[in-house]
């Protein structure tokens, strides 16, 4: 069990970390709290790169031997990732990226 709350954790982290990327980058507004570029396209990429990360973790977190565990895991992973970016993504330039002049 432990093993699948790990698992589950990583991809409630990751699946809510990407959410946020995929959305601003479908939507063209490519700047984001990363270390990549401020592009669309990378936003993007971003996002589904979480995700693929998401969907390996939860498939082999054998989430449907333990469902209560691995369920509360990832809405704790979704729960963590949230709050984290309600501080970072309204910061000005948390990783101190050089920006592109307009």
């Amino acid at each position: 069990m432990p093993l699948t709350v790990l698992l589950a954790l990583v991809a409630g982290l990751f699946a809510g970390n990407g959410l946020p990327y995929y959305l601003r980058g479908s939507i063209g507004e490519g700047r984001n709290p990363s270390p990549f570029p401020d592009r669309p396209a990378v936003a993007v990429a971003s996002g589904v790169a979480c995700f693929l990360i998401a969907g390996t973790a939860w498939a082999f977190a054998g989430v449907g031997a333990h469902p209560l565990a691995g369920w509360l895991a990832t809405a704790a992973g979704v729960l963590v990732v949230g709050l984290i970016h309600a501080r970072t993504w309204r910061a000005a330039n948390p990783w101190g990226k050089r920006t592109r002049p307009s």
